[in-house]
């Protein structure tokens, strides 16, 4: 329950805060509504739950998005691979409706300066609708959001 708090404090006080480096946008301007309207189920991974059955309680849910916490570390160069790893799991099962994105504190992205992800309390799956994440980068494509950010960065996130 504690990492969970520490959770829910991140995505507040880190993902929510509008950021210079974001041209005065939060990290993910997007987290605020979610957290507000309770639509994010958090769960944890670990040995006796893991990634099926913590997908199943969130689609049983019926939360917008999910934040399931892992106790693992990860070297920065694994990150993608995992993250494309769980995304063929969903894919495979079809449920490729849902995406995964890894959040690690230890990638070294940055804004201008500022790594959001290392501030991260712990590693953690995000999962979300595949039309919601394309509808999210179509609106912030026609704002100032990703002026700053590295080309490097916007690779790894898929914008072009």
């Amino acid at each position: 329950m504690e990492m969970v708090l520490k959770v829910l404090d991140y995505i507040e006080n880190v993902l929510e805060v509008p950021r210079d480096e974001y041209n005065g946008m939060p990290v993910c301007p997007f987290a605020n509504k979610e957290r507000k309207n309770d639509n994010i189920y958090i769960d944890t991974i670990s040995n006796d739950n893991d990634f099926m059955i913590c997908i199943n309680k969130f689609i049983e849910s019926g939360k917008n998005s999910a934040v399931f916490i892992q106790d693992t570390e990860l070297d920065e160069r694994e990150t993608k691979r995992y993250q494309k790893f769980l995304n063929t799991i969903l894919k495979t099962l079809d449920l490729g409706k849902w995406k995964a994105l890894c959040i690690n504190p230890n990638d070294k992205l940055e804004v201008d300066g500022f790594n959001a992800r290392s501030l991260a309390p712990c590693f953690m799956v995000l999962i979300n609708d595949k039309k919601e994440i394309k509808n999210a980068h179509d609106i912030m494509k026609d704002t100032k959001y990703y002026d700053k950010m590295s080309e490097k960065y916007k690779k790894y996130l898929g914008v072009k």
